[in-house]
């Protein structure tokens, strides 16, 4: 009896402090996104989006906000700043809900290094929050953008990068995906950027930090080709080419790409990686009406060429750069530390590798979606599969 009364005693102790830390919602104040710039008076200038909220119609819960403020202060530190910014709003700052960290240009060509340390300081922010990288802009600007389709900026790059479909131009990353990449033998990792132009969010490209500093862009295709170096699948892309034919030059857009590769690496001086690439895609659009199989099987070599060069090309400029986000040589030093520390990867291992790229891309199904009676331009047989 005695052991079934401290049980509930402990246990209504647990229910009374769970309560201690309870707040109503209109005490706390809700930010969505952080934005972080170099300071005119300090070294960083932090602001931070907040959603204002209004009473429902019954005067019951808050409804959903339409409408934010963006506050800011400068700091030595963010969490100075952080701090500083508490003494400007009535309520507590929750950071629960924040969905994006902005980080400008101008301070990721020096060092993000600190930039993040906030994650860490406050409990509330999760390691889910996506990183973005302003782009010839103030960070801020980006926060206070109010695009027409979703009004609050943060929670346009949470719908934007939840979406299905992105066209591979672009990949979403969070906070612990940059941490574990940028850990790694190599040091690198990547942050998509975004931008604002005539009060439209733009996020497309992908920049390249080495050690917490901005050293290239992806730009483009490189986008695809880099999550095809990793080893990554890219869906739904879209693809323009261009194959001459009959003595003109026949322009060909193709989407639904699909594509997978396969990476291994060979244990030889110097290091060489073999890449093989599969996929296959639709064609949607031809500037002249070839259709003939032989077309066909002349537009499959030349995409092969094309999205072989994209990978080759890819690579070149990162071996300039001497930045690998692709965590290749994070897989030499699993497999084999003595040959890892043998390549000097960091400092010209990666510069000196032999990259082997094959690419098997074949065309599947299209037809003219805009007719009503509409016929195939191509569609594979099962016999053409056998082959």
């Amino acid at each position: 009896m005695i052991v079934k009364k401290v049980i509930w005693l402990m246990a209504f102790l647990l229910m009374l402090s769970g309560c201690n830390d309870m707040r109503e919602i209109d005490q706390r104040g809700m930010v969505l996104g952080i934005s972080i710039d170099q300071g005119e008076e300090k070294k960083y200038k932090i602001s931070i989006q907040l959603p204002i909220l209004g009473k429902g119609q019954n005067g019951g819960s808050p409804a959903k906000s339409e409408e934010f403020e963006v506050l800011w202060s400068e700091g030595d530190t963010v969490w100075e700043a952080l701090s500083n910014l508490e003494s400007k709003t009535p309520n507590v700052l929750f950071f629960g809900h924040l969905k994006v960290i902005v980080i400008s240009e101008k301070i990721a060509a020096s060092s993000i290094n600190g930039s993040l340390d906030l994650v860490d300081r406050i409990p509330d922010i999760g390691n889910k929050v996506f990183l973005l990288i302003s782009k010839d802009e103030e960070a801020s600007k980006f926060l206070e953008t109010e695009s027409s389709l979703v009004k609050l900026p943060a929670l346009y790059v949470n719908q934007f990068f939840r979406a299905d479909k992105k066209l591979a131009r672009s990949q979403p990353v969070r906070v612990f995906q940059y941490r574990r990449d940028r850990n790694t033998v190599s040091s690198s990792a990547i942050i998509p950027i975004a931008q604002t132009i005539d009060s439209e969010i733009i996020i497309e490209n992908m920049a390249v930090l080495k050690e917490d500093t901005l050293v290239e862009v992806l730009l483009g295709n490189e986008v695809a080709a880099s999550q095809l170096i990793k080893g990554e699948k890219v869906e739904e892309m879209n693809y323009v080419t261009e194959i001459e034919s009959k003595e003109k030059l026949v322009s060909v857009s193709l989407s639904r790409i699909m594509l997978e590769s396969k990476v291994e690496f060979q244990k030889v001086s110097p290091i060489t990686f073999d890449i093989q690439v599969s996929g296959e895609g639709n064609i949607v659009e031809l500037s002249a009406g070839e259709t003939s199989k032989d077309f066909i099987k002349k537009l499959e070599a030349k995409l092969n060429q094309d999205l072989k060069t994209d990978i080759i090309q890819t690579i070149e400029k990162m071996k300039n750069a001497n930045a690998e986000p692709w965590l290749l040589g994070q897989k030499i030093w699993i497999k084999d530390q003595t040959l890892f520390d043998s390549l000097r990867w960091k400092e010209e291992g990666f510069k000196e590798a032999i990259f082997n790229v094959t690419v098997d891309f074949t065309i599947d199904t299209t037809g003219q979606k805009g007719l009503f009676n509409k016929s195939p331009i191509y569609q594979k047989s099962p016999r053409d599969a056998g082959e």
